[in-house]
């Protein structure tokens, strides 16, 4: 049985951009008492704190921003990166092109675009669009990886100046800096505290090839699930 146990956000503790049901709660909960529980996900600190109340402060460790803010159970910053303003400006040209192709309807223009630091996400359709015609946007990221196998030159580009991207959470790109993925900042945290791969465990909901959770498949184990109500039946049957 695994002590510490990383999480994907969105799609695996909860559902986009909401609070974890109370039920939910109650488990997490036993969960943070009996592990280490690690919280990895593309959004900042705060939006992990908008879904995970403020009642867990100082019981899990968060890797915001695909793991490149990095904050321990007692708020501790272990490392922050930035993106360089030639990275940023490459990323920005990568969603005009790709927004001004795939012109789809939008509620929000303003809602598409966040600059998170190290890490920028470019929804199709809006990062506050409601969940539910988030979670049927595009299920298996399939859209979306249509797009970038249809714009690899972009992506080569991209990655010639240090940043990568890859669908992530519902409906968006994440663009992260070149090689810093997730996986990549598991293997840091281990290394800074010291953890052995074999003790650990990642769930996630896009452990798929293209996800937004592959990069953690070969780094330590992992187990997929489909939703939060997934995620929570394991927690139950299997790590509590």
């Amino acid at each position: 049985m695994p002590k510490h146990v990383f999480f994907d956000l969105d799609g695996t503790l909860t559902r986009s951009r909401t609070l974890m049901p109370a039920p939910h709660q109650e488990l997490f909960r036993e969960l943070c008492k009996s592990k280490d529980v690690v919280v990895v996900t593309g959004g900042q600190i705060s939006q992990i704190k908008n879904q995970i109340p403020p009642s867990f402060d100082g019981e899990y460790f968060a890797l915001s921003q695909s793991g490149n803010h990095a904050v321990a159970k007692n708020g501790n910053v272990l490392w922050s990166e930035r993106f360089s303003n030639e990275q940023k400006e490459a990323i920005l040209k990568f969603i005009r092109t790709v927004h001004d192709e795939v012109t789809l309807p939008v509620a929000d223009e303003n809602d598409l675009v966040e600059d998170r630091g190290s890490q920028i996400s470019y929804s199709l359709i809006g990062h506050h669009e409601e969940t539910g015609k988030k979670e049927v946007f595009d299920p298996g990221a399939k859209k979306r990886l249509a797009i970038l196998d249809a714009h690899k030159e972009d992506v080569e580009r991209l990655h010639a100046v240090g940043a990568d991207v890859r669908p992530g959470g519902t409906t968006t790109f994440d663009f992260t800096i070149a090689g810093k993925h997730k996986g990549f900042n598991i293997t840091r945290l281990l290394a800074h505290e010291g953890w052995r791969k074999e003790d650990c465990m990642y769930i996630g909901d896009a452990l798929f090839r293209g996800g937004n959770d592959e990069t953690a498949i070969g780094v330590i184990p992992t187990h997929a699930v489909k939703d939060p109500y997934e995620t929570f039946d394991f927690i139950k049957s299997d790590l509590l």
